[in-house]
């Protein structure tokens, strides 16, 4: 046991999705206990980072108009899931690289944390929205559409997001966006979760300049291949494909990352950052 685990931690991975990826009969807190008595030959030091995502202060874009939010408040997205007996939708985000350089926009699904992104150039309306034609029309070209696999977009109130319309319409339809209450993060926990992980390989403070779309393509494949205690020992990866099938991971960029392989430290991209 001390060789796998120890194997797993060296190549970035927590330990959770270790003893679940070799089916280990023992539980996490009993491996951290052994680690802080030093019965195993890893160190507290040598396990990868739990690194805090805090909400970050907002940079000064345009403000959503206030027409634009009418009907669309988290309340009118609650009534709206109710009313279509939705139990599943996107949370849209983005996630900071250095001060003025690329960010990352971030989407996930609610039903299973899977997280997919684009690499934009700035944090402006402008950015979002051609990065988001651009991902309709890779699904469009495949005879999938957006608005189908994702009628839902719950988002917060950032000025990146203010370009409703271009957001909501697809080629043959349209996706219905909701906003959070101001300052109220926590009510798309899921995404803010899922960005811990990713902040675990691209931590806080990381320029994204230097970064490819492949390369964010490769954080979120492995993020979502982790095995997650929520999902009941399963991926993000596992509950999607199994859900959507294996061609719409692929479309969206997402690859299966083999459990042994799934590094969950800045390792991954060590070359790069």
């Amino acid at each position: 046991m001390d060789k796998v685990i120890s194997d797993g931690v060296k190549k970035g991975q927590h330990i959770y999705h270790i003893l679940k990826t070799h089916n280990l009969d023992v539980s996490s807190s009993t491996v951290y206990r052994h680690i802080r008595k030093e019965y195993l030959s890893i160190t507290p030091i040598d396990l990868a980072r739990a690194v805090k995502f805090k909400e970050r202060r907002k940079s000064k874009l345009p403000s959503i108009p206030k027409e634009a939010k009418k009907g669309r408040s988290y309340e009118d997205f609650q009534n709206y899931l109710a009313l279509k007996q939705l139990d599943s939708w996107l949370e849209m985000d983005t996630v900071l690289g250095r001060m003025g350089g690329k960010v990352l926009l971030t989407f996930n699904l609610s039903f299973c944390n899977f997280i997919f992104a684009r690499l934009l150039d700035n944090k402006t309306a402008l950015e979002v929205t051609k990065h988001l034609y651009d991902i309709k029309n890779t699904l469009h070209q495949a005879d999938k559409d957006f608005f189908q696999l994702f009628p839902v977009i719950l988002t917060d109130n950032g000025g990146e997001f203010a370009r409703v319309d271009d957001i909501e319409m697809d080629v043959r339809g349209e996706s219905k966006l909701f906003f959070c209450e101001p300052n109220r993060s926590d009510l798309k926990g899921r995404i803010e979760k899922n960005h811990t992980l990713i902040r675990d390989i691209l931590p806080k403070g990381t320029s994204f300049d230097n970064l490819t779309q492949e390369d964010i393509n490769l954080v979120c494949s492995h993020v979502n291949s982790v095995k997650r205690a929520a999902l009941n020992g399963k991926s993000a990866y596992e509950l999607f494909a199994f859900t959507y099938g294996e061609e719409i991971p692929k479309l969206l960029g997402i690859s299966k990352i083999p459990a042994e392989d799934v590094c969950q430290s800045s390792k991954l991209l060590q070359h790069k950052i």
